[in-house]
């Protein structure tokens, strides 16, 4: 194969993984009843806004302090089930960062719990659920992407460049075509009222070891919250899948087959996939991303070290952000090479 052709293949493969790592953020099912790696990779100007139909009865949350800014890439990953949704605008039920820094070779991978109850940007101190904030930028005419992406920014005071949505139901498409990933499943999962796509049940099963999942299976196991971590877990497994993805789709005998599909695959995700990235930057993004190796890649979660519990004065369960152990999260993250902690 020649230099020109191999670097075409492996262009077109990295699409496929970024794609790919996007559809990995998929939502839980309810229950039935050294600079960026292009010059277009700019960073957007913020412009905030104020989104409608939100609460604002707790009191403004304490600034977080700067974090400094660096040439790296941030990405907000955003998984919506359109289906579950009669309006066509469903909420985020799962959000994930990924970082890529190429002048440290390093990406992070840090997801979002849904729960986190949070100041949206604009006049007002408007708050609610983090995963609120793509449905309600959407109806107030401002933008999905653009309010998830500043409030998310916001909340953690990194910066955001860029977003992307996915409906879930095109990962298992994409997995197929892959020809399925390699996962340590950490312990039994046992979920008899895994919803099926109408009003029953699809049980699943899944014994721990070494699993070779396909589409369906993966995203059964990406979704399912029965475990007795909940939403921890199901964040931990999303990423697990993540990774899996990335070293399959790099796999160099997997080339000729992604090629082949490429047209097919894109022409499955245009109708369910929105980013404000263009294809020539997602292209770009990816390859860069390709290119750092698996040991410098470190992924965790906003998880329950990070956060407390706290009710609503309307009696919803939501979760708070704790600063202190935040920070010494994103330190751990972000140190070089990153902790133990870290390195999950």
């Amino acid at each position: 194969m020649t230099n020109r052709k191999s670097r075409e293949v492996s262009r077109l493969s990295v699409l496929v993984l970024l794609l790919a790592i996007c559809t990995a953020c998929s939502p839980s099912p309810a229950a039935p009843t050294t600079s960026p790696p292009s010059s277009q990779l700019a960073a957007p100007t913020p412009t905030f806004v104020v989104a409608a139909d939100i609460t604002s009865s707790e009191p403004p949350a304490t600034p977080a302090p700067s974090r400094p800014s660096s040439n790296a890439v941030t990405l907000l990953l955003l998984g919506a089930d359109r289906r579950q949704s009669h309006e066509g605008i469903s909420n985020t039920d799962t959000l994930m960062i990924f970082h890529l820094d190429p002048d440290a070779q390093r990406i992070v991978v840090l997801s979002i719990p849904r729960d986190l109850y949070v100041t949206f940007p604009g006049p007002g101190n408007n708050q609610g659920r983090i995963n609120t904030a793509y449905a309600l930028g959407k109806r107030s005419g401002v933008g999905g992407l653009t309010l998830a992406r500043q409030t998310v920014s916001q909340t953690l005071d990194l910066p955001v460049h860029y977003a992307a949505v996915i409906d879930f139901h095109v990962f298992v498409t994409l997995v197929d075509s892959i020809g399925g990933v390699e996962v340590d499943v950490p312990q039994p999962i046992s979920d008899p009222s895994y919803p099926d796509s109408g009003i029953g049940y699809d049980p699943f099963y899944l014994a721990a070891g070494r699993q070779h999942l396909d589409g369906a299976t993966a995203l059964k196991y990406a979704r399912t919250r029965v475990t007795s971590g909940g939403d921890f877990d199901r964040a931990a497994r999303q990423r697990q899948l993540v990774l899996a993805i990335r070293e399959r789709v790099t796999q160099f005998d997997l080339l000729p087959d992604l090629v082949a599909q490429s047209p097919q695959l894109w022409a499955a995700l245009q109708s369910a996939f929105v980013t404000d990235l263009t294809l020539s930057q997602i292209v770009d993004l990816a390859a860069t991303a390709s290119r750092i190796p698996p040991d410098r890649i470190v992924s965790a979660s906003i998880d329950q070290t990070c956060t407390y519990a706290w009710t609503t004065p309307a009696g919803a369960d939501v979760l708070l952000l704790d600063r202190e152990p935040f920070e010494a999260l994103l330190d751990d993250l972000f140190a070089d090479p990153p902790t133990t902690a870290a390195a999950q």
